[in-house]
């Protein structure tokens, strides 16, 4: 699968096969999304958006929160 994440309004917008499949504010969230739709990380192609590097602009405290959000959720998935 394609998963690809963009930052948008402080958190972080999740699409998987160029489809929007929901937004999350926290790692929770976020993780749950990714359990949701089986992401793998081992076989998944994923990536980020640009944005994602310059989170500041896109309602994040840092420039560094949204891959921080990104990875937490990851660490909760832990697949």
């Amino acid at each position: 699968m394609f998963v690809f994440f963009n930052a948008e309004d402080g958190g972080i917008k999740l699409s998987i096969e160029q489809q929007p499949v929901g937004w999350a504010g926290t790692a929770e969230e976020l993780a749950g999304l990714l359990m949701k739709n089986n992401v793998n990380t081992s076989s998944d192609n994923i990536f980020h958006s640009s944005d994602v590097d310059f989170a500041s602009e896109e309602g994040f405290a840092t420039d560094d929160a949204a891959h921080e959000m990104i990875d937490a959720a990851f660490n909760i998935f832990a697949n």
